[in-house]
């Protein structure tokens, strides 16, 4: 029984003995600020597995929590993780605050590893709810997870863009939209196509009552990228 009970503390230190680097995030959102706990810190890299706990700015009442399996974020050269509750950036945060489906509450993007094109930056996608708190939503979790990175949202016209490239030479941009009943579309694409001589092919997609409108031009290199 003695050693069972020792077995058992052994095992108890050695699961809490691994250190948590510890940071603060309080410039990202107007709303809410985190606290952000990660298992890895080496040189002025962070990632691993993490916590992220969000709070109400006005309230300091804690509003939901977060994991990732791999938080990854870089800190400056002055920075040093283990001195703890660093404070992070508005641009150096993994995390990202912003109304992704429009509805005028504020949402949250977790970053989650490099899996997106040329392991580009991947993030989990949070929208606000009626209580408060944040739920999954997979079809953005997706666009921003399998892409060149974050989805871009354009706030006056109420459209996310994603953006995927082929190689060198070849870039296409994609633009959605909600329709009545919240459900994302297609409303629009751009496709750059430089591949052939200094020649620059742009098609562009256009979604107009009902039926796609498509248009073909044809620029010399140096000058579509000196407009």
């Amino acid at each position: 029984m003695k050693s069972l009970i020792i077995f058992c503390c052994i095992l108890l230190i050695a699961n809490t003995s691994k250190a948590q680097f510890k940071f603060l995030a309080n410039n990202s959102s107007d709303q809410y600020k985190a606290k952000i706990f990660v298992d890895k810190c080496e040189g002025n890299a962070c990632s691993g597995k993490a916590t992220i706990i969000i709070y109400d700015k006005a309230t300091d009442r804690e509003v939901d929590t977060f994991h990732s399996e791999d938080l990854d974020f870089g800190l400056t050269e002055t920075q040093n993780a283990k001195l703890g509750w660093l404070d992070l950036g508005k641009y150096q945060t993994p995390l990202i605050f912003g109304d992704f489906n429009f509805d005028g509450s504020e949402d949250i993007a977790v970053r989650n590893g490099n899996n997106g094109a040329y392991a580009s930056p991947s993030y989990n996608i949070y929208l606000s709810s009626k209580e408060n708190k944040f739920l999954l939503d997979k079809e953005l979790t997706k666009m921003a997870s399998e892409n060149l990175g974050m989805f871009d949202i354009d706030k006056k016209t109420k459209q996310i863009a994603i953006h995927q490239k082929d190689g060198c030479c070849f870039d296409k941009t994609i633009n959605y939209k909600y329709d009545t009943k919240n459900v994302l579309y297609e409303d629009s694409s751009v496709i750059e196509d430089s591949s052939i001589a200094d020649n620059v092919t742009v098609i562009t997609q256009k979604l107009v009552d009902g039926k796609i409108k498509r248009t073909v031009q044809k620029f010399k290199m140096k000058d579509y990228y000196n407009q």
